[in-house]
């Protein structure tokens, strides 16, 4: 699976880490699925700020389709 690496400060990585750990998840599911949502809503802001109209799904959240969160099935 194609990876991309995200640096953090120090402060930033431990609030990631606590945040998985009350929410019972690996970090770095939580942080895919957190850039997932925030590139999903940012599209969907564009399009409504640009008054665009498009018809049909566009990109994963858009067509309902859960993305991988790296782990096997």
């Amino acid at each position: 699976m194609p990876a991309i690496t995200v640096a953090f400060t120090a402060e930033e990585l431990a609030e990631l880490y606590a945040e998985a750990e009350e929410l019972g998840v690996p970090v770095e599911r939580m942080a895919r699925k957190a850039v997932c949502e925030s590139v999903a809503r940012g599209r969907r802001q564009r399009r409504r700020a640009g008054g665009q109209v498009r018809t049909g799904a566009h990109g994963l959240f858009e067509a309902g389709l859960r993305p991988s969160d790296g782990e096997e099935t």
